[in-house]
């Protein structure tokens, strides 16, 4: 019997190419999103309807196994630029699509994350993802629903939108032979196709992987510099340019791996009422 599966936010980079890879091995898909796909593959139902709609999302989750839930504000900076449109998206967005998992009680969940979600940077864009992870995870376990958490590093490749990193790159040096880069080019990163990815989704899709995390990146770590090297010698005449500091507000600095406890500080105060006497004036 063929799985039945509901991916929400269908129409971008990652989901639209997960949505190709799925339907290649024999899923039937539903797509929901506030944007029809550009990328239409036959026989399959699409929602056109925000993550925010509790009623169509109750109608698209209906005789579902299985939901890929990827919409959200994904956009970095409109995120921070927009916190509580970003909170709207990604948290109470997430809350909705749990409510529809256990109405009508689909068997798991496999979310989109993101390595900000334990990083210091991102601001709250990383805090929607950390405090989604966790819904998730609470409820999950409450009402017997299986979850996937994927944190994806830095995936580059067909289908990107236009906050991509690596297509903005690829961009302005095809339009203009110029790339700017607002660092020295020093850090570091693991760059994956997004082919990779999809792959890897459908890998953690077996009972095996289930009620885990996963952090999604690639074999190889290079530095951003050389990266542009790379996209330079491939387009000829290409010039780059760096600045001489880091002016970039919102993003890791060399790794996403510099998440700090947040340690709350004690406070003492000189006299403390004793808890026997505390308790004497509740009960007598």
């Amino acid at each position: 019997m063929k799985k039945r599966c509901l991916v929400t936010g269908a129409s971008g980079f990652i989901a639209s190419n997960l949505v190709h890879h799925l339907s290649k091995k024999g899923f039937l898909i539903s797509l929901f999103d506030l944007k029809k796909p550009k990328y239409s593959i036959r026989n399959q139902k699409f929602y056109l309807a925000d993550i925010k709609d509790s009623k169509a999302l109750e109608r698209a989750t209906k005789k579902i196994d299985v939901i890929f839930h990827f919409a959200a504000s994904a956009d970095l900076i409109k995120s921070n630029e927009n916190p509580f449109l970003a909170i709207d998206d990604n948290i109470s967005g997430t809350v909705n699509v749990l409510k529809a998992c256990v109405k009508n009680k689909i068997k798991k969940i496999i979310f989109a994350s993101s390595i900000y979600a334990i990083s210091e940077q991102g601001e709250i864009y990383s805090r929607t993802k950390l405090a989604s992870e966790m819904i998730i995870e609470s409820i999950c376990k409450k009402y017997n629903i299986k979850f996937v958490i994927l944190r994806f590093g830095t995936v580059y490749g067909e289908r990107a939108n236009n906050f991509n990193t690596v297509k903005n790159f690829i961009d302005q040096a095809k339009k203009n032979k110029k790339i700017f880069r607002n660092t020295q080019g020093k850090e570091l990163r693991s760059y994956i196709n997004v082919k990779d990815v999809v792959r890897i989704i459908f890998l953690l899709n077996q009972k095996r992987f289930e009620n885990n995390y996963f952090n999604i990146f690639g074999n190889k770590k290079i530095t951003v510099r050389k990266l542009l090297n790379i996209i330079k010698d491939k387009i000829p005449g290409t010039k780059i340019f760096y600045s001489k500091k880091d002016n970039r507000k919102f993003n890791y600095k060399t790794d996403p791996f510099t998440y700090k406890l947040r340690k709350g500080k004690p406070v003492k105060i000189g006299k403390y009422i004793d808890l026997e006497e505390g308790l004497n004036k509740l009960i007598i």
